[in-house]
């Protein structure tokens, strides 16, 4: 949700990206760095490989939550689905949330940012197997 509140509209292809790249830690801190200026995925994968060294593991094992977690916050409202995902409702992320909820609201923008680049060179650069 955080990623969509930056982009505010998303297709099913780059929303299935965005739980492997804000449930790794690493990826996280890095992202949510302010001195980040990356701003495309080959540069990206090209400056840190080792954020991607195991995405394809991690979007493969992680696809069914993915789509779950897609699935509730159509259900709940947050999102509407229409051939892609529509923010209607931002979620405010506090420190109720805990540390790691507002680590990943932090690094969200550069990751919307990243995401940006076209949804082929996406899946290509950070080598999803389909």
């Amino acid at each position: 949700m955080a990623v969509l509140a930056h982009a505010k509209k998303m297709s099913v292809a780059r929303a299935l990206l965005v739980m492997p790249l804000v449930m790794h830690e690493a990826t996280v801190r890095y992202m949510g760095r302010g001195n980040v200026a990356i701003r495309e995925a080959a540069a990206l994968v090209a400056n840190k490989p080792d954020l991607f060294a195991n995405f394809n593991l991690r979007f493969q094992e992680g696809l069914a939550v993915t789509v779950n977690a897609i699935q509730l916050i159509v259900e709940a409202g947050y999102v509407k689905f229409d051939g892609g995902l529509i923010l209607l409702q931002p979620l405010n992320i506090d420190k109720s949330f805990g540390h790691r909820a507002q680590r990943i609201a932090k690094a969200s923008s550069h990751i919307a940012a990243v995401l940006e680049s076209p949804v082929d060179e996406l899946y290509l650069n950070f080598r999803v197997q389909l």
